[in-house]
């Protein structure tokens, strides 16, 4: 009987560590940076603008806003290496306001994931010569967003 407890315990243990993980997959077909941004989203409007404020030397850079829920930003580079070039000046000035947990990647993909101190959840991740980061109010919203935007899939 003992062991048939340890043993329903380790499977649950088991089922419950594993976590859906999120891959990136940009759709080749967009044409400029504005067809990264949804028209709408959990019922808040999309409202872009260019990025005046962290351009990060991009060619361009134009940052977006679901009302409160969700900003994204987006910014096109040269090239790929600069595009990593960013993403390293970007996560090292996240990093810079330890966040209460995070996770990175850089095998294949660059990707960060974070969330801040405020409880404000982020990803910085980048795709060829773009580089996107992603702010909203939790992990979850995140996944939908690019989920619905057709930026990523569950694997």
């Amino acid at each position: 009987m003992r062991i048939r407890y340890l043993l329903v315990i380790a499977i649950f243990t088991l089922v419950s560590c594993k976590k859906s993980s999120l891959f990136t997959e940009i759709d080749a077909s967009f044409k400029s940076l504005d067809d990264v941004f949804i028209a709408e989203f959990k019922n808040q409007q999309k409202q872009v603008e260019k990025n005046t404020e962290l351009t990060l030397d991009a060619k361009e850079a134009k940052t977006g806003h679901f009302g409160t829920l969700l900003s994204l930003d987006v910014w096109e580079f040269a090239s790929d290496a600069d595009a990593k070039q960013a993403y390293e000046t970007l996560v090292g000035a996240e990093k810079q306001n330890t966040p209460r947990e995070y996770d990175q990647t850089r095998a294949g993909e660059y990707r960060y994931t974070f969330v801040r101190q405020a409880g404000v959840a982020g990803e910085v991740f980048t795709a060829k010569k773009i580089l996107f980061r992603i702010l909203a109010e939790n992990k979850d919203t995140i996944r939908e967003y690019l989920i619905a935007s057709k930026l990523g899939r569950i694997r």
